[in-house]
Parts: structure tokens; C-alpha cells; sequence
């Protein structure tokens, strides 16, 4: 075999090989996000028939998941936006009950645009409370900040 024909047996592979990484990448990524929406999509069924929230189907469900997540990538940013100009202009230290307000009212916005939007789903506004503030104090307790003081 002369250096041309090696070369181009090279490139092929080369190709080859990066095309399974590609494809084995994708796989893997296309698994995990299965796999976190399964676990939203689980999660959210328990608490749904634990709190006697009525929706028409699993389609439904799976979409009110993707909306919130769709409002929560707009409220997300912006809450932290609002946290920061508080915090600065406000001479506020982020404690902890600061942080469960803003994560409470940011849930609040996202569950009731989401079910706004979704006739097919009736959560009482009473549980939509509930839920934000369970939401709330989760996100409080997987926040990674260690130096925020007790409220």
C-alpha cells in the first residue's frame, strides 16, 4: 500500500470514527434528557393523583411539563436578574427567606401561566400555593450557596 492510498484509508476512518462519536454522544444526551423527563414527568403524576389534580390525559401532562419549563426559561433568568438589583440596590443580604420569596413567586408565575394556557388541566389556586411554595423550599435546599444566613 503506497502513502496515497494509506492516507485516504486514514481519512476514512477518521471520518468514520468521528461520525460514532457524534452518534454516540447523541445517544447518550438523548438518554439522560429522556431519563430527567421521565423523572419530571413521574414526579409530577404522583403529586398530581397525591393531591387530586385532575388532567384529560398523559398527553396533557406532558405537555403542562414542557410548558412550565418553556415559562420557567423565561422567569428563570429574569428572577435572578431581579434577585441581583435587589440585593444591590435594596442593600439586601440574599437570606434565606429572601430567596424563598423570589423562588416562590417565580414558581407561582410559571404553574399559573402554564395552567392558564392548559384547559385540560384544573389545579385548585389553593394547591397552586402549595405546590409553588414545595417548589420553593426545594429549590432553597439544593441552592448552592454556603454563606447564606439563617432568616
Amino acid at each position: 500500500m503506497n502513502q496515497k492510498e494509506q492516507n485516504e484509508h486514514s481519512k476514512d476512518f477518521n471520518l468514520r470514527s468521528k461520525l460514532i462519536g457524534i452518534v454516540s454522544i447523541t445517544f447518550i444526551a438523548a438518554i439522560a434528557l429522556a431519563v430527567i423527563f421521565g423523572g419530571f414527568f413521574f414526579g409530577m403524576k404522583g403529586l398530581f393523583s397525591i393531591l387530586g389534580i385532575t388532567y384529560a390525559s398523559n398527553q396533557t401532562l406532558a405537555l403542562f411539563i414542557l410548558a412550565c419549563f418553556a415559562v420557567g426559561l423565561i422567569i428563570d433568568p429574569l428572577t435572578k436578574i431581579i434577585s441581583i438589583i435587589l440585593a444591590k440596590s435594596l442593600s439586601l443580604k440574599k437570606t434565606a427567606l429572601f430567596a424563598f420569596i423570589l423562588y416562590f413567586i417565580s414558581n407561582l408565575i410559571t404553574i399559573c401561566f402554564a395552567d392558564y394556557f392548559m384547559q385540560s388541566i384544573y389545579i385548585p389556586d389553593v394547591l397552586l400555593v402549595v405546590i409553588s411554595a414545595f417548589m420553593a423550599i426545594i429549590e432553597l435546599a439544593f441552592d448552592n450557596q454556603p454563606n447564606r444566613e439563617a432568616a
